[in-house]
């Protein structure tokens, strides 16, 4: 399989790129994390384990932020005991260690399911974004 690339071609989108604003450039990224943040908390919640139903209502997803030149988001969960669910935890009884409580990670594999579909769902925003601003 080829494909050609013309340079005059691939030196007019670069133009018609480099006229769009930072910002705007930067609130596009925003935007995408924020969706696929979402994404994840959405997944993540259908994966907590319900007793109560306080471990699921109390995920939270951050506002995407820029750290250096990283766009960063958080997803947390405030409840005490949402790191055991996560992550396992030791069963012990009487000061005595009796076993092993496996972890659910259930914000780890909906990241990684999220993070999979990344390239091709930025692929088509970005193509709507080049098209909303002109570039071609």
């Amino acid at each position: 399989m080829a494909f050609l690339l013309k340079y005059n071609e691939v030196s007019k989108f670069v133009k018609d790129l480099q006229k769009v604003s930072r910002e705007d450039w930067k609130d596009f990224l925003k935007g995408f994390l924020a969706e696929m943040a979402q994404r994840i908390l959405t997944k993540t919640k259908e994966k907590t384990p319900v007793d109560t139903g306080n471990l699921r209502r109390s995920w939270q997803v951050g506002e995407p932020y820029f750290s250096g030149k990283d766009l960063c988001c958080e997803i947390t969960n405030g409840v005490e005991y949402a790191s055991f669910m996560e992550y396992g935890h030791r069963i012990v009884r009487g000061g005595v260690e009796i076993g092993w409580y496996e972890g659910r990670f259930m914000l780890k594999i909906s990241t990684e399911e999220i993070r999979r579909q990344m390239p091709l769902r930025f692929a088509k925003e970005f193509a709507r974004f080049c098209k909303e601003h002109g570039v071609e």
